[in-house]
């Protein structure tokens, strides 16, 4: 029996669902995320390949990494498709990057490959499609110690150089595994390979380093709408993409894989005659020696960008609030000490950015943050300061 549904953008009735549909499809899978998560999800991850998902246990944070990779991959080969995902648990026992890159070993005389290896190689043959690599508690151990020659690769890419540096693997002329496949001495990671990380906090678990969250961006997953969960329905916001089959769009068409100064640059024309809220932003937390360098500012500009090109109707405001809520805010933890005065000042930032510094001292509660410019970083960062006040410390990552 045919099924029908109101298409709220096109402002008509449709029949069935697409798979090609980004948002169709994880609702044919029985997943409910409002369309802007997936949104900022895809936009982040072609920004930048090193996405963090953040939240409460049970939000769906794995989820919607593995979703979008089968989304992505859904026209290949069943055999094509797992070879293209590579979904890693991450042990707590991991002090170097052996359990992600494998090692030589000295008694058979051979090196033992693991499943992100053989995707990397499978990567580097076939530039002209995605594989995603998806981190389980991502920080079950030090990030730093297991991703640390990812994350310096990363920033050594440049349209001239779009693989970057190369990772070592081991010192010998050469090396196979016990099946009998070369392993080359060093190897690129290219830049078709997406990865994503969920994240979890409690005692078990480590902080992220402002060095490893100053690369990527962070999505949080703490909102429970029971009402929406029972009725199907998700919030939804303007923030979503007018083109709803983005299978093509993920990987760049040109050859500028990442983040540059001709990226603020092409931000700078979409602002226009407007106040530059990117400087003002860096003036403020400048004063507080909590501001950000010239990557951030690059890879927020073509975050924004990105979203020019997709969203329709395009908001300028959504897209910098977004940046500011994944790209600026999650580096953000401290005492009381440390962070009342900054905090203060982002959330008049947040509320008005084209004023005056405020010397207002308000009830963080009295705060309306719906009608803050922008109101989604105006939200957590409320939330952080009621958390400042009621414990002496604060953090982005709860």
């Amino acid at each position: 029996m045919a099924q029908y549904y109101y298409d709220e953008r096109r402002g008509t009735v449709r029949m069935n669902r697409s798979l090609d549909n980004l948002y169709d499809f994880f609702e044919e899978k029985g997943f409910f995320f409002p369309k802007e998560i997936l949104t900022r999800y895809f936009l982040s991850l072609k920004t930048k390949p090193f996405v963090i998902l953040t939240g409460i246990s049970g939000t769906g944070k794995t989820k919607i990494a593995q979703l979008f990779a089968e989304y992505m991959l859904q026209d290949f080969s069943p055999e094509e498709k797992e070879n293209g995902i590579a979904f890693i648990s991450v042990r707590p026992d991991w002090m170097d990057n052996k359990g992600l890159l494998g090692f030589y070993n000295l008694l058979d005389e051979k090196y033992h490959a693991t499943r992100l290896l053989e995707l990397l190689l499978r990567a580097n043959e076939q530039e002209d499609r995605p594989f995603f690599v998806i981190f389980d508690e991502m920080n079950l151990a030090k990030v730093e110690y297991y991703f640390s020659d990812f994350l310096s690769i990363m920033e050594t890419r440049t349209r001239d150089n779009p693989k970057g540096e190369p990772l070592r693997l081991h010192n010998l002329e050469k090396a196979q595994t016990p099946s009998g496949q070369e392993i080359l001495r060093s190897f690129p990671i290219p830049p078709n390979v997406f990865f994503s990380g969920t994240v979890n906090v409690d005692e078990s678990t480590y902080m992220f380093s402002p060095k490893v969250l100053d690369r990527a961006n962070v999505i949080e997953f703490n909102e429970v709408d029971i009402e929406g969960y029972e009725q199907n329905l998700t919030p939804e916001s303007r923030f979503y993409m007018a083109n709803d089959d983005v299978r093509k769009n993920l990987l760049s068409q040109e050859n500028d894989w990442f983040a540059s100064k001709l990226d603020y640059e092409k931000f700078r024309e979409i602002l226009g005659a407007r106040p530059n809220p990117l400087k003002r932003l860096l003036d403020l937390l400048k004063e507080y020696n909590l501001h950000f360098g010239y990557r951030v500012v690059n890879e927020i500009s073509r975050f924004i960008s990105n979203a020019h090109q997709l969203i329709e109707p395009f908001d300028l405001n959504d897209a910098i609030d977004v940046q500011i809520l994944q790209k600026v805010l999650p580096k953000l933890h401290g005492t009381k000490a440390v962070l009342e005065k900054p905090l203060q000042a982002l959330r008049s930032f947040c509320n008005k950015p084209d004023a005056l510094p405020s010397d207002e001292h308000r009830s963080v509660d009295d705060a309306d943050v719906t009608k803050a410019v922008f109101y989604r970083s105006a939200r957590k960062v409320k939330r952080m300061l009621q958390n400042l006040q009621r414990q002496g410390f604060t953090s982005f990552i709860e």
